[in-house]
């Protein structure tokens, strides 16, 4: 009992890891609330053809992003020193001008082809928009972790999202209801939550960064320091969002878009609480776990303490959730997105490790395990194929996506797992 009140008493300690926490959390507990509400009416209105479509654009997508930035940003918090900051900065915004440029030349390429059915080449052209602002954003949300400031990230995220689903929820009522309209509300909301980051510490730090003297060999010198985020971090990114995104590719490639479509509603009314979980809480651990990286019994005793955290209530919440879609989703949605919902109560608690594994992976990086959680990641990759090759082998579809989310709970399982031991 007493334990509870000094909790709720850090709450109001100033910079303290619960104030933090309940920072990160409570803006993205409204966000969370907007995204979950207005998922279903932005699927009513575009249906699961465009949803489809979008799938298959962030699938693509999802691969290219960790490249656009190496993941420098991810190495903020561990700069030794201002200069070195600043290069990590001038290196993301670099690289990320030249992985945005690359993708204009290959959406140019592919639009030279026609219209191809799986992504229409309209769509490929707006890849390399979307690189760009989201790189702005992932170094944005990087130097906000950087100067810890929690409450202004909740803020922007929570404007961000409004103006983000306005535009999607506008351009499907007022324009057509193509995959466009849910690519620029991504896009708006990037832009608008990058905006939201630049507070007056943020702007002086960009001064700071801007007078700093840059050169080639200490460009080269601070990219050689942080040689891991690129080998590995980056490399196992890619990886994870490939092992993630391989039903994407599955579904499109041997059922259809409409299915791909069911599949991603389903997905992302259940990755909408998991990810934001695991994103803010992410956010706040990653500091505090980067203080104590060193000392292994404080650092175990911190893990250890965050899985007891979220495991069993995230358990239980999913399987209400789970229930809820079953029976409210068909109401609202009509009958064309009824295998959404028997699919969201389906794999809802594969997504218990999930919620852990997302804040306490990033312990990996800091031990220099990343060459651990790569070999790990490619090995459960092989697990899923199979899973969905199962489903293809009796022609069922319900079946593919069984098989990928058990090696999904054995994977996220084996991140946790392997960490405490």
């Amino acid at each position: 009992m007493f334990d509870r009140f000094d909790d709720i008493k850090k709450l109001f300690v100033k910079g303290s890891f619960i104030q933090n926490v309940g920072f990160s959390m409570g803006g993205n507990a409204i966000v969370l609330g907007i995204g979950f509400f207005l998922t279903p009416v932005i699927a009513r209105i575009y249906g699961p053809q465009a949803y489809g479509q979008f799938a298959i654009f962030t699938a693509i997508i999802s691969i290219i992003q960790p490249i656009s930035t190496f993941q420098l940003q991810a190495g903020y918090v561990a700069a030794k020193n201002d200069a070195q900051f600043a290069n990590l900065i001038k290196l993301s915004f670099i690289i990320l001008l030249i992985v945005s440029a690359l993708s204009l030349a290959g959406g140019l390429v592919y639009y030279s082809f026609g219209n191809i059915s799986i992504l229409p080449t309209q769509l490929a052209l707006l890849i390399p928009l979307y690189i760009f602002f989201s790189g702005v954003f992932n170094i944005f949300r990087g130097w906000n972790i950087k100067l810890e400031e929690f409450k202004r990230s909740a803020q922007s995220k929570t404007v961000a999202t409004l103006f983000g689903k306005s535009t999607t929820l506008g351009y499907g009522w007022f324009i057509n209801q193509s995959a466009i309209g849910m690519i620029f509300g991504s896009i708006v909301t990037f832009i608008f939550e990058s905006l939201g980051y630049i507070s007056h510490n943020m702007f002086n730090s960009m001064s700071q960064v801007l007078k700093a003297k840059t050169s080639f060999s200490s460009l080269k010198l601070t990219l050689s320091d942080f040689i891991n985020y690129p080998r590995y971090v980056t490399f196992n990114s890619v990886i994870n969002n490939l092992s993630a995104q391989i039903p994407i590719y599955f579904i499109a490639a041997w059922y259809s878009t409409e299915k791909v479509g069911l599949f991603s509603l389903a997905i992302s009314l259940l990755t909408i609480p998991v990810n934001l979980i695991g994103t803010s809480i992410g956010a706040v651990f990653l500091p505090k776990i980067s203080s104590i990286i060193d000392d292994v019994e404080k650092r175990k005793a911190a893990l250890l303490e965050l899985y007891k955290k979220l495991f069993y209530p995230g358990l239980i919440g999913l399987i209400i959730l789970a229930i809820l879609l079953k029976f409210l989703l068909p109401a609202i949605l009509g009958v064309k997105w009824d295998g959404a919902s028997q699919l969201s109560a389906f794999v809802a608690i594969s997504f218990a490790f999930t919620i852990v594994a997302l804040p306490i992976s990033v312990t990996y990086r800091l031990i220099h395990y990343e060459h651990t959680n790569l070999v790990l990641t490619i090995f459960f990759i092989i697990f899923k194929v199979v899973g969905l090759a199962i489903g293809l082998f009796y022609d069922n579809f319900i079946l593919s996506v069984f098989g990928y989310f058990i090696a999904t709970v054995l994977h996220h399982s084996s991140q946790i797992f392997l960490l405490f031991r």
